[in-house]
């Protein structure tokens, strides 16, 4: 296979008008089923041969969620980074009673410069659910987006967009997919607030608005 190199110059405000088209058809096409929102919050810690270690601890008060995040990160070069994962995962149901999960995650996420300040991304997930008294799950989740930094008020900003699909490794087809569009800023030293939009389609759930508030605060090396 040729490589053939091209001169990419993205456009914020197409992408975006792109993410609002794809939305708009999915809505026309099918009817929503609910909404969701999530609020997280965590730290960012510096560990040896700057790597990363995100530990979060998350709540969604339309679906009672609670959870908690571990995500070590390993910077292998400029292309590649692996991150481990394990989350642990608290339901309330209406019935009364609690489900938890435990959650395991193996993730090589790839990046390629496509131009100054915009960046490709492709994430490979390993996804297993060890559920109580139910049947594990496992998955492949692939998420494919572009990435855009740049400057507001003098403070550092990315703008993302992504499209994630799941396949089950149990039965071969694919159960969900995620359009996702966000951004964060590095508002504070201490502190960096993101924001994310997802239209999530499910075999399972239907079809959701997703919306995500996280907070990382910035810690030193360890």
């Amino acid at each position: 296979m040729s490589l053939i190199k091209l001169k990419i110059k993205p456009n914020l405000s197409g992408i975006t008008m792109m993410f609002i088209l794809i939305l708009g058809i999915h809505l026309k096409a099918q009817d929503i089923d609910g909404v969701s929102s999530f609020f997280v919050g965590g730290v960012s810690i510096d560990i040896p041969k700057n790597n990363k270690l995100l530990l979060y601890t998350g709540y969604s008060p339309t679906d009672n969620v609670k959870a908690f995040l571990a995500l070590p990160s390993f910077k292998i070069n400029k292309y590649l980074t692996l991150t481990p994962g394990y989350t642990y995962v608290n339901v309330d149901l209406d019935n009364g009673t609690t489900l938890t999960e435990h959650q395991l995650l193996a993730m090589a996420t790839l990046n390629f410069p496509i131009e100054k300040n915009w960046t490709l991304a492709d994430r490979n997930t390993y996804f297993h659910r060890f559920r109580n008294n139910l049947d594990d799950l496992s998955f492949y989740r692939n998420r494919l987006g572009i990435i855009h930094k740049t400057e507001v008020l003098k403070k550092e900003v990315s703008i993302f967009l992504h499209d994630e699909m799941y396949l089950s490794l149990d039965t071969g087809q694919f159960t969900r997919n995620r359009v996702i569009l966000g951004g964060d800023i590095k508002l504070l030293k201490w502190l960096t607030p993101q924001i994310m939009l997802m239209y999530q389609s499910d075999k399972t759930t239907g079809n959701k608005i997703l919306g995500w508030l996280v907070f990382t605060v910035p810690l030193g090396k360890i």
